[in-house]
């Protein structure tokens, strides 16, 4: 039986779909509903339009994407209808009405929250040398990431601070607690010329890199 030869097409392509799985959200791959099946989209590193790279960017099933990218498809056959979108990035996120609005509130603000006057990216080194490693935790070799959620309030006060997805070890969860709640004010996001509050997350992973290195590092 002679096999079916299978074209590959490059081509840039924009697509607006319905998210029907959500396969890796830290290496932000998504599976898109089309009209004929499903595309596959891997979105290029962090997509800074959307958010500062401190957020997670919080997506659902039954939100809606908005890409740009390069398609890159097979000839479609009976026994697969999927496709790929690869260096995609991010043009819009539509939220379903049961999802919550911050990531289009986040979006909407201008200027976004920063902290100390030097953007998001100062507030991933300060949590990074404040954060000290359980010793209980390093002694076990315990390592992982704690996601956490908090708000930050029109006085750019940090509040509600909790966790969102634990590390597994109750020890690191306490200890990015404690560091995050030390934390000095930010400096607000506006909406419309006016302070607004956001919720947002935030994960700390604690890793050990060497025996005599027992800080943890933040990371998307």
């Amino acid at each position: 039986m002679m096999a079916v030869p299978v074209f590959a097409q490059t081509a840039q392509d924009t697509v607006r779909a319905r998210i029907l799985f959500v396969d890796n959200l830290d290496k932000l791959i998504f599976t898109l509903e089309e009209e004929d099946g499903w595309l596959k989209v891997q979105l290029d590193g962090k997509p800074k339009a959307i958010a500062p790279s401190f957020y997670a960017l919080d997506v659902r099933r039954g939100d809606t994407l908005t890409v740009a990218g390069v398609r890159k498809a097979a000839k479609r056959s009976k026994k697969s209808n999927e496709s790929r979108l690869v260096s995609a990035t991010i043009l819009n996120v539509d939220y379903a009405s049961d999802h919550d609005d911050q990531g289009a509130l986040l979006l909407s603000m201008d200027p976004q929250p920063s902290f100390q006057g030097h953007g998001t990216s100062a507030f991933n080194k300060w949590v990074d040398a404040n954060l000290v490693y359980p010793e209980p935790s390093r002694k076990r070799g315990s390592e992982g990431r704690v996601r956490l959620r908090f708000t930050i309030e029109k006085s750019g006060e940090l509040s509600k601070v909790s966790v969102a997805e634990s590390s597994g070890d109750p020890l690191l969860d306490a200890e990015a607690l404690r560091v995050v709640r030390s934390a000095p004010a930010w400096e607000p996001g506006y909406v419309k010329g006016k302070p607004a509050k956001v919720t947002l997350l935030f994960p700390v992973i604690f890793k050990l890199s060497t025996p005599k290195k027992n800080t943890g590092s933040f990371s998307m």
